[in-house]
C-alpha cells in the first residue's frame, strides 16, 4: 500500500475497537522520528529539510463512554511528554459542545465538560474548518424521523500555540464523503510568502481603484499584508539568528554570503524625486537625498511672531 501510494515511509498500529489499523505515511521531504504507539494513537516528531521540527500525534478515541477517561488521561500524558509545536488530531469520537451533534440523542454534559478540560490542559485548541460542518453520519437521509439520521463532528484537528505560531496560516478541510461515513481531513499549511502573495495582489487590485466604497476593503487589507510581513520578518530573523549562532563565528561561505546579502539590503537602487520621476543613477539619487535633507534640516524663516507664540507656551527650566 505505500508504494502504491507513493509514499516513502509509513508506521501501522492496531486500532482499538472495530478491525482496522492506524496509519501513518510520509514522502521522502520529512524523516520521521517514532515516539510510541498503542492501540489509541501514534506519536512522532516531524523532522522537515527546512530545519522545522514539530510533534504529530494521530490519535482514535474509542466511542465506548466508558472508557473516556482513559483518552483524557492519554492525552494529558502526552502533552506533558514533550514542548515541540503539536499538531494532534484524528478521528476522536467526541465533540466539543452540543450544537456540533444533529440529530438523535445528546451527550451528556459532563463528556463534553471533561474533553473541554482535557484540550485546555494540554494547551490544545481547535484548529477550525473549512468545508460542511460534520465529519460523520449514520442512518437514513430519507426517513421522516430526525432521529433516524445522526450527523456528528467526531473528526477534528488540535493544535498547541507553537504550531499556530510556526504555521499561522494552516487550513483544515473537510473533505467529501467517500467510501466511508467519516469525512476524510487535509491540513493545508500555507507557507506567510504564499499568503503573503495572495494578500499582496488583492490589496494592489483594491488599491488601483481607490474610493469610498471599498476603503474599509482596502484598510484591511493592508493590515492582513502588515501582520503577515512581521509574522515572516520574525520567522526569518530567528532562522538567520539560529544559523548565526551555529555558523557565524568561522570564516566560510556563510560569512561572506551574511555580508553580500546585508549589502545589498542596504543598496539604493533608486528614488522618487519631487516630480514623482523614478531616478536610478548615482547622480539622480545623490540629488534627491541631498535635496530631500537640505529640505528637512533648513529653516522656512517663520515670522517673529509665530516664533513667540511658540515660546511663550514653554515653561522656562534650568536643568541640573
Amino acid at each position: 500500500m505505500r508504494v502504491k501510494l507513493g509514499f516513502s515511509g509509513m508506521i501501522t498500529w492496531e486500532k482499538e475497537g472495530r478491525s482496522g489499523r492506524l496509519c501513518l505515511f510520509w514522502t521522502d521531504s520529512v524523516d520521521v522520528h517514532l515516539l510510541n504507539g498503542s492501540k489509541g494513537h501514534i506519536n512522532a516528531i516531524i523532522f522537515s529539510h527546512d530545519n522545522l521540527k514539530w510533534r504529530f500525534t494521530e490519535m482514535y478515541g474509542n466511542p465506548d463512554t466508558m472508557l473516556r477517561t482513559h483518552f483524557w488521561d492519554l492525552l494529558k500524558r502526552l502533552g506533558d511528554s514533550q514542548s515541540l509545536p503539536w499538531l494532534c488530531g484524528g478521528d476522536l469520537n467526541k465533540i466539543l459542545f452540543d450544537h456540533e451533534k444533529r440529530g438523535g440523542g445528546g451527550r451528556a454534559l459532563y463528556l463534553l465538560r471533561n474533553f473541554r478540560k482535557a484540550l485546555e490542559y494540554c494547551n490544545l485548541a481547535d484548529l477550525g474548518f473549512r468545508g460542511p460542518k460534520f465529519t460523520w453520519c449514520r442512518g437514513n437521509s430519507n426517513s421522516p424521523s430526525n432521529s433516524t439520521f445522526v450527523q456528528e463532528r467526531l473528526d477534528r484537528m488540535l493544535g498547541n500555540s507553537g504550531w499556530s505560531d510556526l504555521f499561522p496560516n494552516s487550513i483544515v478541510h473537510h473533505l467529501r464523503l467517500w467510501g466511508s461515513n467519516h469525512r476524510p481531513l487535509l491540513v493545508e499549511v500555507l507557507k506567510d510568502g504564499e499568503e503573503i502573495k495572495k494578500k499582496t495582489i488583492a490589496f494592489n487590485q483594491v488599491d488601483r481603484a481607490l474610493s469610498s466604497s471599498n476603503w474599509q476593503t482596502h484598510q484591511r487589507l493592508e493590515r492582513a499584508l502588515e501582520a503577515l510581513q512581521y509574522k515572516e520578518e520574525r520567522y526569518w530573523q530567528q532562522r538567520s539568528k539560529d544559523l548565526w549562532l551555529k555558523n557565524g563565528d568561522r570564516n566560510s561561505k556563510f560569512f561572506h554570503r551574511k555580508a553580500s546579502a546585508r549589502k545589498v539590503k542596504n543598496s539604493i537602487t533608486g528614488l522618487l524625486n519631487n516630480n514623482d520621476v523614478w531616478c536610478e543613477d548615482k547622480e539622480g539619487i545623490a540629488n534627491i537625498a541631498e535635496s530631500y535633507f537640505h529640505n528637512i534640516f533648513s529653516s522656512s524663516s517663520p515670522h517673529s511672531s509665530d516664533l513667540d507664540m511658540v515660546l511663550n507656551t514653554m515653561e522656562p527650566k534650568v536643568s541640573p
